[in-house]
């Protein structure tokens, strides 16, 4: 389980891979790889990096799309965030073909057999923002495809106090050697599977590239919104040439099937625009296909982002409707407030938060709430605080506001958790699988000193989920809610279980997911009736009771 830390950032800008019309760059592994960030893997700015130096090998996966026998024209990073002040250093890069998938080279600096394709100054970025560093090589650096072995030695001039921060990601397949030192003596490396994202500049040939850069859809959209939804997506023009009347499609599949189509006038080379489609419906629950795309062109690569959404009952959510919440994200010893940015597209209003807990095993005995915030980054509502207990980690936990809030139309809002400092670091959020597109994150405060920060790095999917007061009724059915008498309780549940009473005559009890989905149907003649739900995922359910003579009444349920 991966531990990120995260800092509290005041301005940040675009990390994307970029195209201009002469060059255009390639990050290796793709910016959605990103699963963390380091001081350590790129030259910080502090008198710590006095001297530092890093060994790496790029598998071939990475260099994939750059064609074999291309010339690479620049080398760079991708900063999460710079220094707080001046830092000036030469750093000299190295390259090498390799036919290796792993890195060999030991810890012992060496760049025998490769070629130095950069030497001379490197500033690093001053400030909070995210930013990109490229280095342009004198000539260029014939890559024959396959893996690249790169090496960097970095000297500083001036320091800063602070470091900067470089978006890595970790994986088995890659490695390297990195190590630091606070003299302008050699330092002592060590082995790492650890590596900063790298930029690769290739010179662009290509007359008919059209991207889709990203796709704006939620992964978790309500009926009780009584809305469509709008689906927006960014479109790149990464040929050298400006294009016109570009096609880009729109198709839904599954609960409520949708086509639509747009076109762009002209878009010139390396300029991006934001495509809107027309509303798609969002009237049956259930789960769907969204799909962005592009017509076939030199590169077919990048043509086509698709994303899997559920229409729920009451759910928002930016996170797919499945999958596992096991890497831990927090703010480690330090506070702040992790959120989802959410606009609702009518008057609405939030009764609870959904947070999905990490299997961080620091996390257990500290304290978390969920919180909801204003575009000025004030707590204008928070929920009921819980105790993280063991049998918590990896689960949904459902924060009910004290009061629910109304909120307003096309309004941004933001949702999360609230973690408190600690003297032992924590990572309560959990998160998944890394999105195909950016996400839709920020850091924040405690107490309101500044708007929510945009989370640069691409950290996956965070279990932040928002519930809005229910107007589905019972999966289609209509709701009896005079004369009766029957109650549920506990709810919430306690271990999954609760307990149905006041029923007369014979009752058939049924219960579904927030999919419109039963997961649980009983029949009975009892006046009490007790449920177990402690086998199926944590969150809100409907439980319907119908009697012989087919009136119905419906109670929502959370199942924790």
């Amino acid at each position: 389980m991966k531990k990120i830390t995260l800092a509290i950032f005041a301005v940040v800008a675009s990390i994307s891979a970029g195209f201009g019309q002469a060059n255009m760059i390639h990050t290796a592994p793709a910016t959605t790889s990103a699963n963390g960030t380091s001081g350590n893997r790129g030259p910080n700015g502090t008198t710590g990096h006095t001297v530092m130096r890093a060994m790496y090998n790029v598998p071939a996966a990475e260099m994939a799309p750059i064609t074999t026998n291309t010339s690479l024209t620049s080398f760079g990073f991708v900063l999460t965030s710079g220094v707080p002040t001046a830092a000036t250093g030469t750093i000299t890069v190295y390259l090498q073909n390799s036919s290796s998938s792993t890195y060999t080279a030991g810890t012992t600096w060496s760049t025998a057999g490769m070629t130095q394709v950069y030497s001379g100054p490197y500033t690093i970025p001053v400030g909070a923002s995210a930013a990109n560093i490229d280095f342009t090589f004198p000539s260029s650096f014939p890559y024959t495809g396959g893996a690249l072995n790169v090496a960097y030695e970095y000297t500083a001039a001036t320091t800063a106090a602070n470091p900067a921060i470089y978006t890595c990601y970790t994986s088995a397949a890659t490695g390297g050697a990195t190590g630091a030192s606070a003299t302008i003596t050699a330092p002592t490396l060590g082995t790492t599977t650890f590596r900063p994202l790298y930029r690769f500049g290739t010179p662009n040939t290509y007359t008919n590239e059209i991207i889709v850069q990203s796709v704006k859809a939620p992964g978790k959209y309500p009926t009780t919104f009584a809305t469509p939804q709008a689906v927006t997506a960014v479109i790149m023009n990464g040929s050298n040439i400006t294009k016109t009347n570009i096609a880009v499609g729109l198709s839904i599949t599954g609960a409520n099937p949708f086509t639509n189509a747009q076109f762009i006038g002209s878009l010139a080379a390396g300029a991006t625009t934001t495509v809107t489609f027309a509303s798609a419906p969002t009237t049956v629950m259930g789960i769907q296909t969204v799909s962005v795309g592009t017509l076939p062109d030199e590169n077919n690569l990048n043509n086509t982002i698709t994303q899997t959404q559920s229409v729920t009952c009451d759910v928002w959510a930016y996170n797919p409707p499945s999958g596992s919440y096991t890497a831990g994200v927090g703010f480690g010893t330090g506070s702040g407030i992790i959120s989802s940015q959410f606009a609702t597209p009518v008057a609405s209003t939030i009764t609870s938060v959904r947070l999905a807990v990490s299997t961080d095993t620091a996390t257990p005995g500290n304290s978390i709430s969920g919180v909801l915030l204003n575009t000025a980054g004030a707590i204008i509502a928070q929920t009921n605080t819980i105790v993280v207990t063991p049998g918590m980690l990896g689960t949904f936990q459902t924060l009910n506001f004290t009061t629910p809030q109304a909120l307003t139309a096309s309004t941004i809002y933001y949702t999360g958790l609230a973690q408190a400092a600690n003297a032992t670091a924590w990572y309560p959020v959990g998160s998944q699988a890394t999105p195909v597109t950016p996400t839709n994150y920020y850091t924040s405060a405690l107490t309101a000193t500044a708007a929510p920060a945009f989370l640069t790095s691409n950290l996956g999917y965070f279990g932040i989920e928002a519930v809005f007061t229910s107007t589905c009724g019972s999966v289609g059915l209509a709701e009896l809610v005079a004369a009766s008498k029957v109650a549920v309780y506990p709810n919430p549940t306690v271990n999954g279980k609760t307990t149905i009473a006041g029923l007369e005559g014979t009752n058939t009890i049924s219960v579904y997911n927030m999919l419109g989905q039963s997961v649980l149907t009983l029949t009975s003649d009892r006046e009490v009736v007790s449920i177990d739900l402690s086998s199926q995922p944590l969150g809100n359910y409907l439980v319907r009771v119908t009697d012989s003579n087919k009136a119905t009444k419906t109670v929502k349920i959370i199942n924790q």
